[in-house]
């Protein structure tokens, strides 16, 4: 059995230290009661006793009174002795303790005591909280956290809830503070102990005002529960939290012993246990767990309750975080309020909103130009005309001698790396895309290099393979598949694809019917960058006789089309989290035909399952990247995505000069240059300006 001692940090013991008497200690007690019987006996004698027996007692008071001296003198001594010796706690039968000896708070994981740094409130300035930070955003298909996995729904949750531990976006390698005070690792890396912060509370949803929801008009504090419901709703077999199913597979039991109190134990040593212990957010089990009259629902029908629950449909979110939504009109605006009764440090703004009405980049920059948003990004063709070309001369001009002209200018603007990659996949439930030769030759002929040059400007660079350019464990080694029409063409020919009726158009023969090599490519609306990149695209393929034909769709539409693999091909992009690769969510077979998963392309490939498994049991650097690099070797010689750019931008934000000095934002170059380069976007020391 493991045994888990209380950690004499604890501001809160449940139990004080044992104790032993020693005979000094006895000796003591026995003279003070004949002191005190003594007395006694004195107040109780009247005043005709006989003078000599009065004279008696208080002789025998007198040499009580100076023993008593003595032994006190003794007890000091003791005192003083006991004082130097190490406390050692009692163990407890019934309450959950973590083994926490002294150790650095350092943010770096290791077994057998807290290694949380503080949780940073230095960024915080009070004098400086005011005003609405308005962008433009798209309003999420849902904000279910479970089973909404859209960059947009990540964003909102990132306002209003938060997580057991978090990462400053200095120092992402280091784990400190939120929820839990504390974390001990123990069992080998299979159990973890956690101390939650004591008073937060829940949020209350807006919905909470109307009179039919009334039962939520009142303050739950968050309890280690909360964090079981959570795992109970990720591991049901009912719940299509596909994504996050596979990080938590070897999750063998929750368990909260008191309020306070969670432990979480794997059932063997992973890899990614401790992103996915630490980074866990809670569910609110008050809600999730009720009807919408707040009766609760029946077990047997929580899983496929969670999957349709009423609180989703009414665009519901809550959590314990900085801000709560306060309005929420789909497709128009989003409105997040700074939460009064926030444990921690939020940003400076009063309040957050997305305008998800103006969908359009050319009205959405002309917004941004009049102050009606205060940060933007430009897409490439609006880098060149506005800033390369200089249309807009509040932009500065490029100087190659000044690398930071851009913040100089009463519009801000600075190129800026981004943790995601965007790439083309191919279904490969589809029998057209089954040989892998194919999905070769429609990579030799996609002119990567000059697609990015002449339609993107520069923004971005080729990504080969799964991993971002940046990363440590980025493999230069993988096969590659630059533009080349000559390769493109005897590769489509190796795999049978021939003209056979003189039309112009490759075809071969698949489950005994001609079938032309024709492909409908969808894509997101209102994206010009994109329009061009297919236009150039296409004219390739056709050279090759092959048929690209397109489709665009709205946002919504295109989450729908990914989570129900309805597709031919399809444009993506994901947004990476930490710098530890994990390929199971992605990449494993057991997620292809998922509902709601992220192999949206229906990748399979046992040498791929097989790694990707060993690799969660990897801990160390040197056993990690050989088995990484494997990995990025087999996928992009597979080819299931044609890999297309690693993303770079143009960030953009009110500098100075017009409409107002309310509306400039400050504290925005600080963190470009304090945080790091793939996180240095994160708003934690912008505030409007003041003067």
């Amino acid at each position: 059995m493991h045994t888990r001692m209380l950690a004499s940090s604890s501001p809160f013991p449940s139990h004080r230290p044992a104790r032993s008497y020693s005979p000094i200690m006895v000796k003591a007690a026995v003279v003070l009661l004949s002191v005190v019987t003594l007395l006694l006996c004195v107040q109780i004698l009247d005043r005709w006793r006989q003078p000599q027996q009065l004279k008696a007692v208080l002789d025998a008071t007198e040499r009580a009174a100076s023993a008593n001296e003595r032994v006190l003198g003794e007890l000091k001594a003791m005192r003083q002795e006991l004082a130097n010796r190490p406390v050692v706690a009692a163990q407890s039968p019934t309450a959950v303790q973590a083994v926490m000896p002294a150790g650095p708070r350092d943010g770096k994981p290791r077994l057998g005591g807290n290694f949380l740094k503080s949780y940073d409130r230095s960024h915080f300035n009070a004098d400086k909280v005011g005003g609405t930070w308005r962008q433009f955003n798209s309003t999420p298909k849902g904000f279910n956290p479970l089973l909404d996995n859209s960059a947009d729904a990540s964003s909102a949750h990132g306002l209003v809830n938060d997580e057991l531990c978090t990462r400053h976006p200095a120092t992402p390698e280091l784990w400190s503070e939120s929820l839990a005070e504390s974390v001990v690792i123990s069992d080998d890396w299979k159990t973890y102990t956690f101390r939650l912060r004591p008073g937060v509370v829940w949020q209350r949803p807006v919905q909470a005002r109307q009179p039919e929801f009334a039962w939520l008009d009142r303050d739950v504090p968050l309890t280690a529960s909360d964090f079981v419901f959570a795992i109970d709703m990720i591991k049901h077999p009912e719940v299509e939290s596909t994504s996050l199913k596979t990080y938590y597979a070897d999750l063998e039991k929750a368990e909260a012993p008191d309020e306070r109190t969670l432990v979480l134990r794997w059932s063997k040593k992973v890899f990614t246990s401790m992103s996915f212990s630490m980074g866990l957010a809670p569910l609110p089990r008050h809600i999730y767990a009720s009807n919408r009259d707040g009766s609760p629902i029946a077990v047997n029908a929580l899983g496929t309750a969670f999957n349709k629950h009423w609180f989703d449909d009414l665009g519901g979110i809550v959590g314990t975080g900085g801000y709560v939504l306060e309005l929420n009109e789909n497709d128009k605006l989003i409105r997040f309020r700074r939460n009064p009764a926030y444990w921690g440090a939020s940003y400076h703004f009063e309040a957050i909103e997305w305008d998800a009405e103006v969908k359009l980049p050319d009205p959405q920059l002309v917004a941004f130009k009049n102050g009606q948003v205060q940060s933007h990004g430009l897409i490439p063709t609006q880098y060149k005309a506005e800033i390369l070309d200089g249309g807009e001369p509040r932009f500065a001009k490029p100087d190659p001698t000044v690398p930071l002209a851009g913040r100089s200018g009463e519009l801000g603007w600075e190129k800026i790396k981004a943790h995601s990659y965007s790439y083309l996949g191919w279904n490969l439930r589809r029998p057209i895309f089954a040989d892998k030769r194919l999905r070769q030759a429609l990579a030799h002929a996609f002119p990567k290099d000059r697609i990015l040059e002449e339609v993107w400007f520069g923004l971005g660079r080729p990504q080969r393979g799964p991993i971002h350019l940046d990363n440590p464990y980025f493999n230069p080694a993988q096969p590659d598949f630059p533009y080349d029409l000559g390769r493109a063409r005897a590769l489509l020919a190796e795999s049978g694809w021939k003209d056979t009726d003189g039309d112009g158009w490759l075809d071969r023969d698949l489950d005994g019917k001609r079938t032309p090599l024709r492909i409908t490519l969808k894509y997101h609306a209102n994206s010009p960058t994109w329009d061009s990149t297919v236009l150039v695209y296409r004219d390739e393929l056709k050279s090759l006789g092959i048929d690209l034909r397109t489709e665009t769709y709205e946002w919504k539409e295109m989450l729908r089309i990914l989570e129900q693999k309805d597709f031919d091909a399809v444009t993506g992009g994901w947004q990476l989290g930490d710098l530890e690769p994990d390929f199971m969510q992605l990449w494993h077979s057991s997620t292809a035909d998922e509902p709601r998963s992220s192999n949206h392309v229906g990748f399979r490939n046992a040498r791929v399952d097989k790694l990707a498994e060993s690799l969660r049991e990897a801990f160390g650097p040197d056993e990690r990247r050989p088995i990484i690099h494997e990995i990025q070797a087999i996928i992009s010689e597979e080819q299931p995505y044609l890999f297309f750019r690693s993303s770079g931008g143009v960030f953009v934000w009110q500098n100075r000069g017009l409409p107002q000095a309310s509306r400039w934002l400050r504290g925005v170059t600080e963190a470009l240059d304090t945080y790091h380069p793939l996180f240095n976007r994160t708003p934690l020391l912008w505030h409007f300006a003041r003067d």
